[in-house]
C-alpha cells in the first residue's frame, strides 16, 4: 500500500513537473513569436511601411500558439493601402517562427496618386498563407493562396480568378559584388478580365505560371523613383519557366526581363509555343498587326514550325524578344509594348 502511495506521489510530481516545463515552454514560446513579429513590423517600418493592427492576441494554451491581428492596416511606401479581415494565425509549439494564416474575408486597396485616389474591393472566398520567420525577424519565405477571388471598384471592371497563388523567398541579401535576390514563384487559374481588356488573346485566361527570381532589390519610394534605380543599377527578373494557357495560346518559355530608357520591358525567352496562326488571325482581326507583317510571321510560322503528331497543331520553337517597345516573334515585329508606368 505504501508503495503504491509513493507511485502514486511520484507520478503526480512527475505531471505537475511535466505542466510547469510545458506552461514556462509555451510562454517562451508566445513571447519569442511576438517578439519576432515586431521585430518584423519594425524591420518594415524603417523601409517606409506603415503598419497599425490591434494585437497580436496570444492564445491556444497550452498545446498550440495562436495568435490573432484585428483590424490590419498597412501603407507602402507607394501609398498603397491595404485593409483586411481578421488575420489568425498558428505555430506549432516546436517550430514558433513558423505560422499559418487564415484571413477570407473583404480586402480593401486604396492608392493616392497625385490628387486622384483609386479604390478597389477584392472578396476572397478562401485565404491562406505561410509566413516563416527568421531570428532577426526577417520574412525568410512567404506563401499566399487565395480562392474565389473577385475584385470590383468605382471605375473598376470586375476582374474574378479561381485561385491566385504566391510564394516569395528566400530572400538573399547583397553580398559584395553579388546583388539582392528573391525567389519569386506564383500562379493564376481561370482568370476573368473585363470585356475588351484581354487584347486578341481574349478575355478569359486559363492558367498563367512562373518560376522566377528578382535581381536586386527594389529601392523604397514610388514607383517612378524606384524602378528606374532598380533598371540603373542592374535589375533583372530572370524565368526559370514561364508557362501560359490563354485563348488559342499554349506557351512555355524560359528568359529574362529589364526595364529599357522608357520604362519599357526589354529582354529575350526561348519558347515553346503552339496557336501562333489562330493568334495572327486575331491580330489581324483585332487591327493589332499590319498586313506585311502578318505575312512575315506566317512565313516563319511555316518555317520554324512543325506539326505535332498527337494534337496536329503547329508547334513552333522560337526566341520572342522584346527591345526598343517592340515584340518580336524571331525576326519579326508583331505588336508594341507600353511602358508598365
Amino acid at each position: 500500500m505504501r508503495r503504491r502511495k509513493r507511485l502514486s506521489i511520484a507520478l503526480a510530481a512527475t505531471l505537475c513537473l511535466l505542466f510547469m516545463g510545458l506552461t514556462g515552454y509555451w510562454f517562451w514560446a508566445s513571447e519569442a513569436l511576438a517578439e519576432g513579429i515586431e521585430r518584423w513590423r519594425g524591420q518594415q517600418i524603417e523601409r517606409g511601411y506603415a503598419i497599425t493592427y490591434d494585437g497580436p492576441q496570444m492564445s491556444g494554451f497550452p498545446f498550440a500558439l495562436t495568435v490573432t491581428f484585428d483590424q490590419p492596416k498597412v501603407t507602402s511606401p507607394q501609398d498603397l493601402t491595404w485593409e483586411g479581415p481578421t488575420i489568425s494565425g498558428e505555430a506549432k509549439l516546436w517550430d514558433p517562427f513558423t505560422i499559418d494564416l487564415q484571413f477570407p474575408g473583404n480586402h480593401r486597396l486604396r492608392l493616392a496618386e497625385g490628387g486622384e485616389r483609386k479604390e478597389a474591393e477584392i472578396v476572397a472566398a478562401e485565404a491562406q498563407g505561410r509566413v516563416v520567420l527568421a531570428l532577426d525577424g526577417q520574412v525568410d519565405r512567404a506563401m499566399v493562396d487565395l480562392g474565389a477571388l473577385r475584385m470590383e471598384g468605382p471605375g473598376l471592371d470586375p476582374i474574378s480568378a479561381e485561385r491566385l497563388t504566391a510564394r516569395l523567398g528566400p530572400l538573399q541579401e547583397a553580398n559584395g559584388d553579388d546583388p539582392e535576390t528573391l525567389e519569386l514563384v506564383g500562379e493564376a487559374l481561370a482568370l476573368q478580365l473585363p470585356a475588351g481588356h484581354g487584347g486578341p488573346l481574349g478575355n478569359s485566361l486559363a492558367r498563367l505560371s512562373f518560376d522566377s527570381t528578382v535581381i536586386g532589390g527594389i529601392p523604397r519610394g514610388k514607383p517612378a523613383v524606384a524602378l528606374p534605380l532598380w533598371r540603373d543599377a542592374g535589375g533583372l527578373w530572370r524565368f526559370r519557366r514561364l508557362a501560359a494557357n490563354w485563348g488559342p495560346l499554349d506557351l512555355q518559355a524560359t528568359g529574362r526581363l529589364a526595364l529599357d530608357r522608357a520604362l519599357r520591358p526589354a529582354g529575350q525567352f526561348d519558347t515553346r509555343l503552339k496557336g501562333a496562326e489562330a493568334i495572327i488571325d486575331r491580330l489581324i482581326e483585332s487591327g493589332d498587326i499590319k498586313p506585311e507583317a502578318a505575312f512575315a510571321a506566317r512565313l516563319a510560322v511555316a518555317a520554324l514550325g512543325r506539326r505535332d503528331a498527337t494534337s496536329d497543331a503547329t508547334v513552333l520553337e522560337a526566341p520572342i524578344t522584346l527591345r526598343d517597345g517592340l515584340l518580336y516573334l524571331g525576326p519579326v515585329p508583331l505588336f508594341p509594348i507600353a511602358p508598365v508606368l
